[in-house]
């Protein structure tokens, strides 16, 4: 007879990457010994839009141990049109395919060496001419060229909620913010003419493979990640991006070398995506006891001309509280600027600020306690759905949270 012990629910098994993790033992990406490794050094764009005129790579290829130095008239070419099958915009990983600039930081060159300091030593006299263009990077939920996603969720009419007897309407923002986990991003790749092989610092080693495989036109069954470690990631390294595909170039230009690829931690605020900022529109309508008639949720997020990312920041609110009249929706506005990515509880964190910070703000107007308007708009079932909750706890760990603080024996009045 099996115990309830003996089943893998509720017990907590060994995890496999632990013991090596905590000895500082595991190997990482670009921890993987290969015989004889070309390192590479990326060139990054000093304007924030344009067109590359000119790359002078003379003054790199004097130096002692450059192998190549890649730019967009003499890098590998990739899939003219790959078939990603949804996973991602090609335009984001068309590395070195042409001279257009759509962002300050993308890559424009780079430079393969016989060791590291060789190729930064390089990569630093490496000289591009731009045709520089307008650029804009001014994210304002103003703007008349914002687009919508997909259509707003709405119930009722949130303009003629009612009863209103307390309104509160105001604009909350939050900031960027990048993912920097304690293994950046890196790739060791080999290219011995029919298969690459990536060992890739990635959460999605399946996700990698399709999307290099269809990128580079290599047959999937040819294309082999190995990523056993992952030093954190935050949703960073679940898409693939530019990094990956230009280690790939690289090993491609010089097969039988294995190549190594490391961004630096400045380079992990431009190549690897990062959390939109967010401009939240929030109106919440309300009667005297603090109960709500309407909820209205309008964020702007950032995106990019190079491939659409929208950070799903109302999402949250639809299954937060019930009222009669709800409005939850989203725009975003493309900018001359790297393309967002997934990060920790996307839409989730920066999402649930604004609305909530707004419910503390009704509670003051109202009189009532934070914690107790929460509690009188406590829905039964999914507002958004109309489900039951398979779990649902926020009521009782409000109760249980102001008991451990004392919350009753506050000052009330806001900081």
């Amino acid at each position: 007879m099996t115990t309830r012990a003996e089943t893998a629910t509720e017990t907590a098994p060994r995890r496999a990457d632990g013991p090596r993790k905590a000895a500082g033992t595991a190997p990482y990406a670009y921890d993987y010994r290969v015989a004889d490794p070309a390192y590479i050094a990326p060139v990054q764009a000093t304007v924030a839009r344009g067109r590359v005129l000119e790359v002078d790579a003379f003054g790199a290829e004097a130096v002692e141990g450059v192998l190549t130095v890649l730019w967009h008239a003499n890098a590998p070419r990739l899939a003219s049109e790959p078939d990603l099958s949804g996973l991602q915009r090609a335009a984001e990983l068309a590395v070195l395919q042409s001279g257009e600039v759509a962002y300050r930081g993308q890559i424009v060159a780079a430079v393969v060496a016989e060791t590291f300091e060789a190729a930064w030593q390089a990569a630093a006299q490496v000289r591009v001419r731009y045709e520089q263009l307008p650029h804009d990077v001014g994210l304002s939920d103003q703007r008349a060229d914002a687009f919508a996603p997909e259509e707003d969720h709405r119930q009722g009419d949130t303009a003629e909620a009612a009863p209103a007897d307390v309104v509160v309407e105001h604009t909350y923002t939050t900031a960027m913010q990048h993912n920097n986990p304690m293994e950046p991003h890196t790739t060791v790749a080999h290219f011995d003419g029919a298969a690459l092989t990536l060992y890739e610092s990635t959460q999605g080693a399946h996700e990698a493979r399709r999307t290099v495989a269809a990128m580079t036109g290599l047959d999937p069954d040819s294309v082999h990640v190995i990523a056993p470690y992952v030093g954190g990631g935050f949703g960073s390294k679940g898409p693939l991006h530019a990094p990956t595909v230009l280690a790939a170039l690289s090993a491609v230009a010089l097969p039988g070398r294995s190549v190594k690829l490391a961004l630096t931690r400045r380079q992990m605020f431009t190549l690897v995506g990062y959390r939109s900022p967010t401009l939240q529109r929030v109106r919440l309508s309300a009667d005297a006891e603090g109960r709500l008639s309407g909820i209205d949720v309008l964020a702007t997020v950032q995106s990019s001309h190079v491939a659409d990312f929208v950070e799903p920041a109302a999402q949250a609110s639809k299954s937060m509280y019930a009222a009669p009249n709800r409005r939850m929706g989203h725009r975003a506005v493309r900018l001359d600027a790297p393309v967002p990515t997934w990060m920790r509880a996307p839409g989730e964190c920066p999402g649930m600020f604004g609305p909530e910070v707004a419910v503390d703000e009704l509670a003051w107007s109202c009189g009532l306690d934070p914690i107790e308007v929460r509690l009188r708009n406590e829905p039964d079932r999914d507002p958004h759905t109309h489900k039951p909750f398979s779990t649902r706890n926020l009521a009782a760990c409000l109760r249980e949270g102001a008991r451990r603080f004392g919350w009753a024996d506050r000052a009330p009045e806001p900081g």
